[in-house]
């Protein structure tokens, strides 16, 4: 989750970075007419610092810094940014006085650019000794304690806003992938649901067809189902099919796409699977469907699976038509006796 959490968040930052990026070198220089208003002598001085570090910082929009994660291009951005408004202010007469604010403010920009503690750290390490070593120099001792308490504050306060939001930020990844677990699943067994099924199957049809590699189509179908429903009521008849689908997903390939498309029936595609490969395992499914007990008031009770397997050949190419005769071999089964596996013509 937390890796997932941190590839979305670089992909945010991907598409915020040519917007706010420009936007956040256009704030540094604006700070200059400040600067101009409050102690013209040194502003000139503390406006070339700034244009120059901004200039620096703007390596990053060039097309081979583009290769680069976007953590790095912000972060890079952020320290030649934070370093240009330090040193300015350290030019001009009490600049640090006046120019914290500013210089905590951009902390906060730290919270939003990474969700990363160690990632946090690094990015506000350079600005952090640097303006540790400036004010020491600048200031006299008991405001320099006061200054640089403020400061860690509000590193503080960046921190617990970056940590608030990588827990709604989780928090809002869990919902979706709870709800995405939803509409894509059956609720009563787990497996895929008819939609999601049938969207998988129509991609693995495309990549069989497309490399010639054989698939498998195997549609079951518990036999005698209504009367297990009218003789055991619906809970035993809903622990018949969680057991069946239980079982089959056991015996299954990870690489298998196993869902309920229907009441008692359920599909199995099976990629990379040849004709005997496909009938030996709808042999196997059916065996072991075959010996479960589940346990009911009246005792334990056993049933059986008929099974119609589709093979992926000329006429029988696409999605609907295999559907179709895995359909039809079924319906073969359970004319010829039920608890088989017939292979569709």
């Amino acid at each position: 989750m937390d890796q997932e959490l941190d590839a979305r968040h670089a992909k945010q930052l991907q598409h915020l970075f040519p917007v706010l990026g420009p936007q956040f070198s256009l704030a540094i220089l604006l700070f200059s007419i400040w600067d101009f208003w409050r102690d013209p002598a040194n502003a000139g001085d503390a406006l070339l610092i700034r244009c120059l570090l901004v200039a620096l910082g703007a390596l990053v929009y060039l097309p081979p810094a583009a290769r680069l994660p976007p953590l790095y291009r912000c972060g890079f951005l952020f320290v030649t940014h934070i370093c240009a408004l330090i040193l300015a202010e350290f030019m001009l007469r009490d600049g640090f006085l006046y120019g914290l604010a500013g210089i905590t403010s951009c902390l906060f920009l730290v919270s939003v650019m990474t969700l990363q503690l160690r990632a946090f750290l690094a990015i506000v390490a350079v600005p952090t000794v640097l303006l540790v070593v400036l004010t020491v120099q600048r200031m006299p001792l008991a405001e320099t304690v006061n200054q640089l308490m403020l400061y860690a504050f509000a590193i503080a306060l960046a921190l617990a806003l970056m940590f608030v939001i990588r827990s709604f930020a989780l928090q809002t990844l869990q919902l979706e992938a709870q709800l995405l677990k939803s509409a894509r699943h059956d609720g009563l067994t787990g497996v895929c649901n008819r939609a999601y099924l049938f969207e998988q199957a129509e991609n693995a049809v495309a990549l069989a067809r497309r490399h010639r590699r054989p698939l498998a189509v195997a549609m079951l179908d518990i036999d005698h189902f209504k009367r297990v429903n009218d003789t055991y009521g619906h809970a035993v008849g809903d622990s018949v099919i969680r057991a069946l689908a239980d079982t089959c997903m056991s015996e299954l390939r990870t690489n298998d796409r196993f869902g309920r498309i229907g009441g008692e029936e359920f599909v199995c595609v099976m990629p990379e699977t040849d004709e005997a490969e496909a009938l030996q395992c709808a042999e196997r499914l059916r065996n072991r469907i075959g010996a479960l007990a589940v346990e009911t008031s009246a005792g334990p009770l056993s049933f059986t699976v008929s099974v119609g397997v589709a093979m992926l050949r000329q006429g029988c190419d696409n999605w609907p038509e295999l559907l179709h005769a895995a359909d039809c071999a079924l319906y073969g089964a359970k004319g010829a006796g039920r608890d088989r596996v017939v292979l569709a013509a």
